[in-house]
């Protein structure tokens, strides 16, 4: 196995040199390019590229570059004491928290998804009275924004808890939103699903889930498709909402059951493996 220490300024093998010397060489002067090791990072996923980092310097560099690469994780709001403004981002090259613009609206339980770039914030409990109310505002952070801007409030009303997901879309003005579940203005959990505009606010509603659910977890699929599991009082269910096994390509879609969990989970979050698998946190 070649050695892991490189040297850029290494002189190509002379005509005279051993195959042995010049496949040494070549191996060497491979593994000391970022780009290969960029490639390398990319095909081996967020913690290949990590592992990457300690091999050594090119491998450092080409992981680093990969992982610049990436969307950050964003975390919108919350409860401590109090409903939160806060933003924070997560920068996955340095693994290191950076403060995002703050909120426009306090809020804690609101569903947050990102949106052709943007991150946009639905919904939520903010302070009102002599607590915390639902609330129907929705925000929108663009990329290389310095704010938040007000979008119009959705046209069903306050939810919190409900799960948000970007629909692949491009006609629409600001882009478009699935609002799963969560709990209406009177604490109620809802089974209902709704196609947001961001542009107008105005909700139309889709089929809804088999069962009334809030603080679960839920994704889009790489085929399109819509999965959802857990939520309060502890379910352990999953649905997934999308066109019938044998269905044609516009056959309408509809929610069916998938494989329970082992325990029931309640305040979960969901993402999507590369590989597919959905994941419930």
């Amino acid at each position: 196995r070649p050695s892991l220490t490189y040297n850029n300024t290494r002189m190509a093998p002379s005509p005279s040199t051993t195959r042995a010397d010049v496949d040494s060489w070549a191996v060497d002067r491979a593994f000391s390019l970022l780009e290969v090791w960029a490639l390398v990072a990319a095909f081996s996923g967020l913690v290949g590229a990590w592992r990457l980092l300690g091999v050594c310097r090119a491998a450092r560099a080409g992981a680093k570059e990969f992982l610049g690469t990436l969307p950050r994780l964003v975390v919108c709001g919350g409860y401590s004491s109090a409903a939160a403004s806060e933003v924070w981002g997560l920068d996955l090259a340095m693994m290191r928290w950076e403060a995002v613009p703050a909120l426009l609206c306090s809020r804690a339980r609101p569903a947050c998804c990102a949106v052709r770039g943007a991150v946009v914030v639905l919904g939520g409990l903010s302070p009102g009275g002599r607590g915390l109310v639902s609330t129907s505002r929705v925000e929108m952070l663009s990329k290389g924004e310095g704010a938040f801007v007000e979008l119009p409030p959705l046209s069903c009303g306050a939810v919190y808890g409900a799960a948000a997901v970007a629909v692949d879309e491009s006609h629409s003005a600001l882009g478009q939103v699935l609002l799963l579940g969560g709990r209406d203005q009177n604490n109620r959990s809802t089974s209902s699903v709704r196609l947001v505009d961001l542009a107008t606010g105005v909700c139309t509603p889709q089929a809804d889930l088999l069962h009334a659910r809030a603080y679960f977890a839920a994704a889009r699929l790489p085929d399109g498709s819509i999965a959802c599991a857990g939520g309060d009082e502890l379910l352990s269910t999953g649905k997934m909402w999308g066109r019938p096994v044998q269905g044609a390509l516009d056959a309408v879609w509809t929610w069916r059951e998938l494989s329970a969990m082992s325990v029931g989970r309640n305040g979960c979050s969901g993402c999507v493996l590369s590989d597919g698998r959905f994941v419930v946190l």
